[in-house]
Parts: structure tokens; C-alpha cells; sequence
């Protein structure tokens, strides 16, 4: 029995957002436990290529989740965490 099209093309949909969103928390854990860092050095991380990692920092950044600071030549992400509350007297 053959599977209808549009039931592959949701599985896959589904997979892709999966893989996307485990990307985007890895990441995120990156920059938090590390610091500031090149997409370069996250691409080296995680064994893949700039361009893969780009797209989904500047996703990051649309939430608010990063941001990208330019230190002379070099692009910085790291990640958009509130300031701490506590007021100190």
C-alpha cells in the first residue's frame, strides 16, 4: 500500500522543523555556555559550512534570542539575555 503524496510531503515538513528547531537550541547553548562567537567558529563546531549556520542566527536574531556586534572586521553573535534586576545599594 502506497502512502498519498501530501502525507510524505507533511512528514518531511515535520522533520525539517524538528531538525531546525534542534539547530536553533544547539546553538542557542553554544553562545550561552561559550560566549561570543564567529559563525565561523560555530560552523566549526558543528562541522559544517558558515552559510549553513547564518540563516538560522539571524532566525535567532528576529526572535531576540542574538545578536550580531561588529568588532572591527570581525561579526560577533552572542546571545540577548535581559540584564540581571537586582538593584544593588
Amino acid at each position: 500500500m502506497e502512502f498519498p503524496e501530501m502525507l510524505e510531503e507533511e512528514e518531511e515538513e515535520e522533520e525539517e522543523d524538528w531538525l531546525t528547531i534542534a539547530r536553533l537550541e544547539v546553538l542557542e547553548y553554544l553562545l550561552r555556555r561559550y560566549g561570543n562567537l564567529r559563525a565561523k567558529d560555530l560552523a566549526q563546531i558543528l562541522g559544517c559550512k558558515p552559510a549553513t549556520i547564518q540563516p538560522l542566527l539571524k532566525r535567532l536574531e528576529g526572535c531576540g534570542r542574538a545578536r550580531c556586534l561588529k568588532v572591527g572586521r570581525s561579526v560577533i553573535w552572542s546571545l540577548n539575555e535581559p540584564l540581571s534586576e537586582t538593584i544593588y545599594y
